[in-house]
């Protein structure tokens, strides 16, 4: 048999594009989509925002360092050596089948791009 390697395409949502996956009742971010915050380490915790951008929906994601009564514990991964994964995952099913509708409790992902529009407020762009 012949083998030959599957060329990954970087620019179709792959791994060097910035997107979150909506479903299970959360926002799992990309390593990528944390990349557009710099440092995100740094952050524990989100607030949800909504807008129009060009006439789409918008939900924003903004991320903090202190708790606010509106605010939401991010959550991220670790290898079983105890190293933490690049991503980050936001839980609250309710807050999120309202912003994403029943794509957000689907039990089923569904990618999303996210953009970068200030220093800590990543966006989702809705469909």
């Amino acid at each position: 048999m012949n083998w030959e390697t599957v060329k990954i395409e970087n620019g179709n949502k792959g791994r060097t594009m910035p997107y979150a996956s909506i479903g299970f009742g959360r926002v799992s971010l990309s390593a990528a989509a944390c990349e557009l915050l710099g440092d995100y380490s740094q952050y524990k915790y989100v607030e949800f925002l909504k807008a129009r951008d060009n006439g789409k929906l918008c939900i924003g994601l903004k991320f903090l360092k202190e708790a606010t009564t509106n605010s939401i514990i991010i959550k991220r991964k670790k290898t079983s050596e105890g190293v933490l994964v690049a991503g980050m995952d936001i839980c609250n099913k309710r807050v999120v089948e309202s912003l994403f509708g029943p794509i957000g409790s689907a039990n089923k992902a569904t990618r999303l791009d996210v953009k970068k529009y200030e220093d800590n407020i990543l966006g989702i762009l809705a469909k």
